[in-house]
């Protein structure tokens, strides 16, 4: 068994094991209307969570609009701009409004047996976000971290599934810190979904924050000793 410098244990998520767990989140998602997904490589046949999600920010915008995502924002959004706006008054409304579109992808890394979310971001024009752009738009409690070490945080990579560039969240650190909290899951008897624990940490990184009750679906569906994970021994 190996252990950390803190001395908790060190916990690997097999591939297996990663996605079961994101079954379990699907179809918590799909209940709560959540808008995550499965999707599969046609040529790979390796697979990945999907979630696209539109911002509205640093504007005057009506805070229930802002809280909206995925289809029901773009419905919403693009219904009152048919509405009432002709063609060139709907390019300046979008632009005003800031409007954002966010495509979140969670895939396996083997090399480092952990889940990486992949992220990208564009205006509704199709001009995608620059990595400065990506770091300004960070939550300002995480600004101090990103300024230290940025690429120990965010990088530039190709998708391994897909082949296009997107940011990814460096998963070189992901095993030191879901080690510290599923000892601490472990040590309470709350039996957990990998899943579920790893992006409520590093979603909010980039703007992408769980719903409450993913929090309480872990505790009541994972009823198994098998659904934690085993260290390496």
């Amino acid at each position: 068994m190996s252990c950390s410098v803190a001395g908790e244990e060190d916990f690997f998520l097999e591939e297996k094991r990663f996605k079961q767990y994101c079954e379990e989140f699907i179809k918590h998602s799909q209940q709560i209307g959540d808008g995550w997904e499965w999707r599969t490589s046609k040529d790979l046949g390796d697979g990945y969570l999907s979630k696209t999600h539109f911002q509205v920010r640093n504007r005057n915008i009506p805070p229930d609009l802002k809280e909206k995502n995925n289809d029901n924002i773009e419905q919403m959004l693009f219904t009152h701009v048919e509405e009432s706006l002709d063609d060139s008054q709907v390019a300046a409304v979008c632009a005003t409004e800031e409007v954002i579109r966010y495509e979140y992808h969670v895939l396996y890394s083997s090399s480092y047996q952990v889940p990486v979310l992949y992220f990208r971001a564009c205006f509704l024009d199709g001009r995608p976000l620059t990595l400065d752009e990506i770091w300004k738009s960070v939550h300002a409690c995480y600004q101090a971290r990103l300024l230290e070490e940025p690429w120990d945080t965010i990088t530039q990579q190709e998708h391994p599934l897909l082949g296009q560039p997107y940011f990814v969240l460096h998963p070189c650190r992901t095993n030191e810190f879901m080690s510290s909290i599923l000892t601490s899951s472990r040590k309470q008897n709350r039996q957990t979904n990998y899943i579920i624990l790893w992006l409520s940490t590093v979603g909010p990184v980039v703007g992408l924050n769980l719903p409450l009750s993913y929090a309480k679906l872990a505790p009541e569906q994972n009823t198994n000793a098998d659904s934690v994970e085993r260290p390496l021994s």
